[in-house]
């Protein structure tokens, strides 16, 4: 049996896609994965999957685009076909596909009566689960489905002169939307209270979150790596983490991906959406307050930002339970 899974993007919800790999490659199945570029870097060599197709935004943009994309994929002769991004996007693709089509369910409905009705947010969903759901289409039931990145001996031996002497703490100030980004003075007093009980500090994030690095390592002892990793080389320093602290974002998923322990700081955005690790991933720090979640992504016009008021001593704390 050939498929097709496809999730355009983002980072975060790419990485989540590798909880279906492993499943399916046990039982025979030779799966592509349809993603945008550069997130097909994720899975160099992965040996789970046939082939990583990468295209573009712009290649995508259009009906003329998707249509020129489904004529490319349709030579591949697809048993199935996975809709696991279920926007507008990809369901105009599959319309130009001949394969059938399963589509995840997103749960969007849920999500926003979590908004507007607090109650709500103690249905938790777990993407993941969501995500593996689809194939039982096809009689595969996918059991206790997590996130999985396999990483080389090769690719570990190349980073190890950028990483501070082990013991390390991996720590990502940085979110899309600033709304989502615990205080950066939080982090640099995470920082110092760390070095404290003997751990060094690598500050991760893409180049956008270069500044905030820069900040934290200017205030404490941490070394600045924001920027200056590809997507493989931050999940490599990931791994060799003994755990990693973040707010609400890729890096949470891409830890989850290399088996190390993560404590994820919610503020605006809620764990009940679906997005925070498994029990044996790590843990989320959050206020849970009677007006959280207010915003689905981020994007808060929200002064107050009491969601964050969170002691940088009880991250530590917290932190620590699961990095023992």
């Amino acid at each position: 049996m050939k498929i097709l899974i496809i999730r355009f993007s983002s980072l975060g919800d790419v990485i989540l896609t590798s909880s279906v790999f492993s499943p399916l490659k046990e039982v025979g199945i030779e799966v592509d994965l349809l993603t945008l570029k550069p997130w097909g870097e994720i899975f160099k060599n992965d040996n789970r999957l046939s082939r990583v197709i990468e295209v573009g935004k712009e290649e995508v943009k259009t009906l003329k685009g998707l249509k020129r994309l489904a004529e490319k994929l349709n030579k591949n002769q697809y048993d199935y076909i996975f809709d696991l991004h279920n926007t507008l996007r990809s369901r105009a693709l599959s319309f130009y596909l001949k394969a059938k089509v399963f589509r995840y369910k997103k749960s969007s409905l849920l999500r926003r009566l979590m908004l507007v009705f607090k109650p709500f947010k103690s249905k938790w969903l777990f993407v993941p689960e969501l995500y593996a759901k689809p194939f039982r289409k096809i009689g595969i039931e996918i059991k206790n489905p997590r996130p999985y990145i396999l990483l080389s001996r090769q690719e570990i031996s190349k980073i190890s002169h950028l990483i501070p002497p082990k013991p390390f703490i991996a720590i990502a100030p940085g979110a899309k939307w600033e709304g989502k980004r615990y205080p950066v003075k939080n982090f640099i007093e995470i920082s110092k209270l760390l070095n404290k009980k003997g751990f060094n500090v690598a500050v991760i994030g893409g180049k956008e979150d270069y500044p905030l690095g820069k900040e934290i390592s200017e205030n404490s002892t941490a070394v600045n790596l924001c920027g200056k990793l590809t997507l493989r080389e931050s999940l490599t320093v990931i791994s060799q983490a003994k755990g990693v602290i973040s707010n609400d974002s890729a890096v949470v998923h891409m830890a989850r991906a290399v088996k190390t322990p993560v404590a994820v700081i919610f503020g605006p955005t809620h764990p009940a959406f679906g997005f925070a690790p498994a029990p044996d991933e790590g843990i989320v720090i959050t206020k849970n307050l009677p007006c959280s979640p207010c915003s689905l992504h981020g994007k808060t016009k929200c002064k107050e930002r009491k969601c964050f008021d969170i002691n940088p001593k009880k991250v530590v704390e917290n932190f620590l339970k699961i990095s023992e």
